[in-house]
């Protein structure tokens, strides 16, 4: 048997060991926490920018047959946008004050397409342990290369158009870098967390976080380019709160 044969051999052992490994049914792997929806209420804002917003880069997206036809002008990074003061693709959750919780684990995947040689969306959030389900609609060979700092990374191809991949993600993390080593302008952000409290902005700068037990809690929104920014608010019983979190241009 030549060294290459007893490779395969080996990896078909080693692949054979052992049952697949058990995904907790809730994002600590402790009982689900109880919401009082009676009770629960809802916070509202809006992510703002003031100032001019840093110019996007055009991308190399024309040099790709099998991307660039799916265009007719050039194509923008993506990474600051910014409509009428109003900031797009922050992503919005509470970073403070719920406690220790649990929640069930959605059965639903979040899905990430890579179409056009770009990642849509770009910005996604996820429960811990939750399936997040790559897609490839381009006829040509994408590489999906996760790099969390608190999970395990993964790194792997997808050559064929309608492919599929699923990962999931045990510690919250806020955010995980994926790109494409093939097309390394192609870059998404995931934001990990054990709790439903989150949401991306979209081009009105709104979000809502809904059925929040009362509290107070420290709001916080990343953003890819523009960093960090964080409110204190306090939510009454069946009560409503609204924040504005504001970035600024550097100067």
């Amino acid at each position: 048997m030549n060294r290459h044969a007893m490779l395969l051999v080996l990896l078909a052992a080693l692949a054979g060991c052992g049952g697949p490994e058990e995904v907790p049914t809730t994002t600590t792997g402790k009982p689900a926490t109880a919401v009082d929806l009676a009770a629960a209420g809802t916070i509202t804002g809006a992510v703002r920018f003031t100032g001019t917003p840093p110019p996007m880069a055009t991308l190399p997206v024309a040099s790709v047959s099998g991307c660039a036809e799916q265009y007719t002008g050039p194509v923008l990074s993506g990474d600051a946008l910014v409509h009428d003061g109003l900031v797009e693709n922050a992503f919005v959750y509470i970073k403070d004050g719920l406690g220790d919780v649990s929640f069930p684990v959605p059965a639903q995947p979040v899905v990430i397409d890579q179409r056009g040689c770009l990642y849509h969306p770009r910005i996604v959030g996820a429960l811990t342990h939750q399936e997040i389900k790559f897609v490839n609609s381009d006829a040509l060979l994408h590489n999906v290369h996760g790099k969390p700092e608190k999970s395990s990374a993964w790194n792997f191809g997808m050559a064929v158009k309608g492919s599929e991949r699923t990962v999931r993600i045990g510690a919250p993390e806020v955010m995980v870098s994926t790109r494409c080593d093939v097309h390394p302008w192609m870059q998404a952000y995931i934001g990990v967390l054990d709790h439903p409290y989150f949401q991306v902005t979209g081009v009105d700068g709104r979000f809502a976080l809904e059925h929040v037990p009362p509290g107070t809690y420290v709001i916080a929104a990343w953003h890819e380019k523009f960093g960090t920014q964080e409110a204190k608010v306090t939510l009454d019983p069946h009560g409503s709160a609204d924040v504005t979190l504001t970035f600024a241009a550097k100067p």
